[in-house]
């Protein structure tokens, strides 16, 4: 599967937030006193560059990693654009859930995201210091996240 962003998001740290860690996180601040009206950022308090989580997709999907090659260009969108009715194959051929594809993909903002040319990282500084210590290893949560869209029959 070739990369679809740019240069500098492949090479560049980012972080992520898993939803089970969001999830800790907004119960954790809504039990604990010295959290009230405070803001913290929620990222899984480690960090990726896209040519790590891509070959993690990759193998998440059973697919061929294609390194980044920055000669290749490729319009994520154009090429999505007229998909819908393969899609529709794909959920009735695997008999899953019935979803639209522009229900449960948004490639502008995918495309948009993979051309960001800032690197992405947020401190959890101050959870950890409120006390927050949750976390998740964004590596291994991609193929868990994977598999249970898989499990739930939203993915083939």
């Amino acid at each position: 599967m070739m990369y679809v962003g740019n240069k500098y998001s492949w090479e560049h740290f980012w972080d992520a937030s898993d939803a089970r860690v969001l999830a800790e996180q907004q119960i954790w601040a809504s039990v604990t006193n010295k959290a009230n009206n405070e803001a913290f950022n929620c990222t899984n308090g480690d960090v990726f560059t896209w040519k790590m989580i891509w070959r993690v997709l990759c193998d998440a999907f059973d697919m061929e990693f294609v390194p980044f090659d920055e000669k290749e260009e490729f319009d994520l969108v154009e090429f999505m654009k007229d998909k819908g009715e393969v899609w529709d194959r794909i959920v009735e051929e695997n008999g899953l859930y019935k979803t639209k594809m522009e229900e449960i993909a948004y490639f502008n903002g995918i495309d948009k995201l993979l051309q960001f040319e800032f690197q992405h990282v947020c401190s959890v500084n101050k959870s950890r210091e409120f006390g927050f210590h949750g976390y998740a290893n964004t590596l291994k949560s991609i193929p868990e996240w994977v598999q249970k869209l898989r499990q739930m029959k939203i993915l083939p």
